[in-house]
């Protein structure tokens, strides 16, 4: 069964700087950072990149405050907290099962096959050719995605963030997102195993974000 993918405008608030020291601090210590190891960071928390930038500047930008509404890149975790939790050995994250779908009682994903008209705009947070999706503008606490996703890396735009166009309809698997991360999730999410390059260039165009005025397609969806 095909579902014919319906816009939905949400209501966001303001964002404020979630990695103030003062917060750290009264959540964790005098020292948030004791007992984390680093991996040479210098811009990531307590110099570890599985933590996130350690500062994000996007509280005093209007053009990214709604899509960080609400976030804070650690939940209710401490540093070492969340590294006990989320990257057990330091060698890489612990990441949801079954793709990070949510999952129903019986331990089954929730998901359906989604009819993505042409038009429609979507965006991710991360590397370039990954497999997730998002509706553009679903704010980053929804999609559960690792704070790491945030770094600065050579030749990606700001925060990572990739916005694509469907220039022709095509069908692709989604469903709501597995809180995780210290994140709530629900977002909704998309996912392609084979990763974006089998997308881009014959159903997906990438869009520059500072360009496109990234309006929904005239009459939803």
């Amino acid at each position: 069964m095909y579902t014919s993918l319906i816009l939905l405008l949400l209501p966001l608030g303001a964002f404020s700087l979630p990695l103030e020291a003062p917060a750290l601090v009264a959540r964790c210590g005098a020292n948030p950072c004791d007992g984390v190891p680093s991996t040479g960071t210098p811009d990531a928390l307590c110099d570890n990149k599985y933590l996130g930038p350690k500062v994000l500047a996007a509280a005093n930008d209007p053009e990214w405050s709604e899509l960080f509404t609400g976030y804070s890149p650690l939940g209710s975790h401490c540093p070492k907290d969340f590294l006990d939790k989320y990257v057990p050995g330091g060698k890489g994250y612990d990441y949801p099962e079954k793709n990070g779908a949510l999952l129903d009682s019986a331990g089954v994903p929730v998901t359906t096959m989604y009819t993505l008209p042409e038009g429609y705009e979507l965006d991710r947070f991360g590397t370039r050719y990954g497999g997730y999706l998002a509706p553009k503008d679903t704010p980053f606490s929804w999609r559960s995605a690792p704070p790491s996703n945030l770094n600065k890396y050579p030749d990606s735009p700001e925060y990572n963030y990739w916005v694509w166009r469907v220039t022709e309809s095509f069908n692709i698997t989604g469903g709501p997102i597995a809180p995780w991360f210290g994140q709530p999730g629900y977002g909704l999410q998309f996912y392609h195993e084979g990763g974006l390059q089998d997308l881009e260039g014959t159903f997906l165009e990438l869009v520059d974000k500072k360009e496109c005025p990234c309006n929904p397609p005239h009459g939803g969806l």
